[in-house]
């Protein structure tokens, strides 16, 4: 079974690691099951965020774009682009690292980012 690691760092001690199994039914929807959790990542960091009294306008100055493309991004998972999330992510303090590593190394990706 192929894996994926997706990391959302806030710092270098707290990551927030999701592994993926892909279950092979073709690059088209194991790209969709990245994408997704990718999505998801951002949306639990934003509500962190949220809760702590950033806005999407406040994002969307950081961003400077709309913060109507800010509501796009998180409210639809087809609109954020894997450079969209990096942008977001850096906006709330964090860096968002997608992996590919060889199945054989995967343990050791996973024991280094815990």
């Amino acid at each position: 079974m192929k894996r994926v690691a997706i990391m959302l760092y806030r710092n270098i001690h707290q990551a927030s690691m999701r592994e993926i199994e892909m279950s092979g039914e073709g690059a088209a929807a194991e790209a969709e099951r990245v994408q997704v959790e990718v999505w998801r990542m951002i949306g639990r960091v934003f509500e962190t965020c949220r809760a702590n009294g950033l806005s999407q306008s406040d994002l969307a100055r950081r961003l400077g774009v709309p913060r109507g493309q800010v509501c796009l991004w998180l409210r639809d998972r087809e609109r954020m682009t894997l450079k969209a999330a990096v942008r977001l992510a850096d906006a709330m303090g964090h860096d968002l690292e997608v992996r590919l590593v060889r199945r054989a190394t995967f343990r050791s990706a996973r024991a280094e980012a815990q």
